[in-house]
């Protein structure tokens, strides 16, 4: 259950009542969770008031599930202007905001023939995109979704919603790696806020160890780097890692994981840990394959453009090429090879 489903009361509502025909939860603040305290029907005791003012002195709190509201009014003889967790708020500006752009959606939906907008098609819209070498109808397109992310869920999703809405607006290097990698986990069914703005938050911010590297070692070709240059490079994860635990701002463990692990690799050739198949997580893997993919295809490896089919061709065909990686998994490896058409491309492109 999340937060939003209870109310929070205070224990002088109670009056002097032992027995009562709700549950009563406590809300842990470390560990943002409710907690049945006491089932219905079980007598509160001078222990457990003791306990409940224990909590409160710890900054959390006594509530009651919404869904006996009516219940607790008539018990203990109180009305909904009596408790203050049931009072409507002004809404915020951010929350104004979501509201208008919920309400434009509504208005397009109730103007579709269907009474529904069609959802981006993947394998046809990154085609037109590629054909097209401008990949800003996929960015807005996800620009659209994320920005109407729920606001209460987490940090983390609050977070992918206020960066998709002030950074998705141009086609960039970024971009298209955020925009691929959200898409890439709608297509293998990841569909939940939290696990798409994990690997939202953790595109935007995978690379900010370059910050702590030489300048010049993020802006030449890897194949041109010496061995100890490499290796230095090699240090951004831990570093990126470590700015954002130093920064304070709060996302998920799950989304500096995935920053962690953007270039492990499935067979354990990646780094920084050498980590391998299931120790990975997924969306770590989906997030290093598109950033290779666009990576390889712009030079940054081997200091040569390469068209992006003519980079999945390679791929396809398990190609030796200098520098190409195929260790993603089977499953994330098939869904990007069938992704992009690549029928009748030559190695002259």
């Amino acid at each position: 259950m999340k937060a939003q489903d209870f109310f929070n009361i205070s224990i002088e509502m109670l009056k002097e009542d032992k027995l009562f025909p709700f549950h009563l939860y406590v809300y842990n603040p470390q560990s943002k969770l409710h907690t049945v305290f006491l089932h219905a029907n079980s007598p509160l005791t001078d222990d457990h008031y003791e306990f409940i003012n224990f909590i409160v002195e710890k900054g959390g709190s006594l509530s009651v599930d919404r869904r006996q509201k009516r219940t607790f009014l008539n018990s203990v003889d109180l009305v909904e202007d009596d408790i203050p967790s049931l009072q409507k708020r002004e809404m915020t500006e951010i929350e104004l905001k979501r509201m208008e752009k919920l309400s434009a959606i509504a208005i397009e939906k109730s103007n579709a023939e269907s009474g529904e907008l069609p959802k981006y098609d993947l394998k046809s819209g990154i085609n037109q995109c590629i054909d097209n070498d401008s990949f800003l109808p996929m960015i807005l397109s996800a620009k659209k979704e994320i920005e109407i992310f729920e606001l209460n869920i987490s940090h983390t999703v609050s977070l992918a919603g206020f960066l998709a809405e002030n950074l998705l607006n141009e086609d960039n290097r970024v971009n298209r790696i955020v925009a691929i990698s959200y898409y890439f986990a709608k297509n293998m069914n990841m569909n939940d806020q939290e696990t798409l703005a994990d690997i939202v938050c953790a595109a935007y911010f995978s690379h900010l160890g370059y910050t702590q590297l030489d300048h010049s070692l993020s802006h030449r070709p890897i194949s041109e780097l010496s061995e100890k240059d490499k290796e230095r490079l090699k240090k951004h994860p831990g570093y990126s890692h470590h700015l954002l635990l130093k920064s304070g701002v709060e996302i998920s463990e799950r989304c500096k994981n995935i920053i962690f692990q953007h270039h492990e690799r499935y067979d354990g050739s990646g780094y920084p840990r050498q980590k391998h198949s299931e120790f990975i997580d997924t969306l770590a893997l989906i997030l290093g394959v598109v950033s290779h993919i666009l990576e390889y295809s712009a030079g940054d490896i081997t200091g040569s453009k390469l068209p992006i089919r003519s980079v999945i061709q390679r791929m396809k065909n398990k190609t030796f090429s200098a520098g190409l990686e195929f260790e993603f998994g089977d499953k994330i490896y098939e869904n990007i090879i069938n992704m992009i058409n690549i029928e009748n491309i030559s190695e002259a492109a």
